[in-house]
C-alpha cells in the first residue's frame, strides 16, 4: 500500500513540475523541455520564476539590480546554470 502512494505522489510531483515549466516556457525564449534539462528541480523552477519576475517588471534598472542583490543567495545558482545554458 505504501508503495502505491509514493507512486502516485511522484507521478504528482513530476506533472507538477511539468506544467511549471511549461508556464515558464511562455514567458521566456526557451522550451519547456530546456527549462526541464536544466533545471531539474521544482525549487528551482520557483527561484527561475522569480527571476525572470524580477527581470520582466516595469520597475527601474536600478530597482531590478536592486532586488537582484537582495536576492542573489537564492538566485544565484539559477543564474549560473541560466547563463551556462545559453552561453
Amino acid at each position: 500500500m505504501p508503495n502505491r502512494f509514493r507512486q502516485i505522489a511522484a507521478y504528482s510531483a513530476n506533472r507538477t513540475n511539468r506544467q511549471l515549466a511549461e508556464e515558464m516556457a511562455q514567458k521566456t525564449s526557451l522550451t519547456a523541455a530546456q527549462i526541464e534539462a536544466m533545471l531539474p528541480r521544482k525549487a528551482d523552477k520557483e527561484h527561475f520564476a522569480a527571476l525572470v519576475a524580477i527581470v520582466n517588471s516595469s520597475a527601474s534598472s536600478n530597482k531590478k539590480v536592486a532586488d537582484l542583490k537582495e536576492n542573489i543567495e537564492k538566485l544565484g545558482f539559477v543564474v549560473m546554470k541560466v547563463l551556462q545554458a545559453t552561453l
